[in-house]
């Protein structure tokens, strides 16, 4: 069993027991300043801007499966797990040591591959979706073209990877449209599944209820 039982007290659970209402939302963090926290990621696509040096800058640098981005001149740089401020000084550096005096570089993520959530279950158009910026849960429903006519939109289960496992909490899409409930955020790479029925079949048996998780997800088991 891949969650740590805390001093031997856990209850095997099925998906029903994901925490719901007031407990599911105080597992929610405050919501991150946009772009400030991304890390690059390899088949991320970058702009690299060296000022007054256009023979050197790229448009369209994809992050090889290494971490790298390969530049005129200086070759592979790492850049996969930096910010882009990070890998801006990485890459000026890098001129400045043989090349270049004092280079002044900007680089811009234009497509983070590492920013995307799955929509699975009873949603119209299932799949990975990459997003920009902030998302709710009800917007992220609206990328996969919404709920089927057969959806279970009060059980909506959101799983979220925290301090390594993987753990899910239940929220009511219905009560969300109507303003009943808060539209939580839906942060990358998270896992949204629509529909219990589904959401059973995909997450694939039980779930194990941690005691110092009762206020928030609940973990699954056999995650490693």
């Amino acid at each position: 069993m891949a969650v740590l039982l805390l001093g031997g007290l856990a209850a095997c659970t099925t998906v029903e027991d994901a925490p719901r209402g007031e407990q599911a939302y105080a597992i929610m963090p405050p919501p991150p300043a946009v772009g400030l926290d991304y890390r690059i990621a390899p088949d991320d696509v970058l702009r690299i801007q060296v000022y007054h040096e256009p023979d050197l800058s790229l448009e369209d640098a994809r992050v090889d499966a290494q971490g790298m981005v390969r530049m005129p001149l200086i070759g592979a740089v790492p850049v996969a797990g930096l910010s882009a401020s990070e890998a801006a000084d990485v890459v000026a550096g890098r001129l400045g040591e043989r090349y270049l005096v004092s280079p002044q570089v900007s680089l811009f993520v234009k497509t983070a591959v590492g920013r995307r959530i799955t929509l699975d279950g009873e949603v119209r158009e299932p799949g990975l979706y990459p997003i920009e910026g902030r998302l709710t849960l009800s917007q992220a429903v609206a990328l996969a073209k919404g709920p089927t006519r057969l959806a279970a939109t009060d059980q909506v289960v959101v799983v979220r990877r925290m301090d390594g496992q993987r753990q899910a909490a239940m929220f009511d899409l219905g009560a969300i449209r109507k303003g009943a409930a808060p539209d939580p955020e839906i942060l990358p790479g998270d896992q949204l599944i629509v529909g219990l029925s589904r959401a059973k079949a995909i997450l694939g048996g039980a779930l194990v209820a941690v005691p110092a998780l009762a206020a928030g997800f609940i973990a699954l088991d056999g995650d490693n």
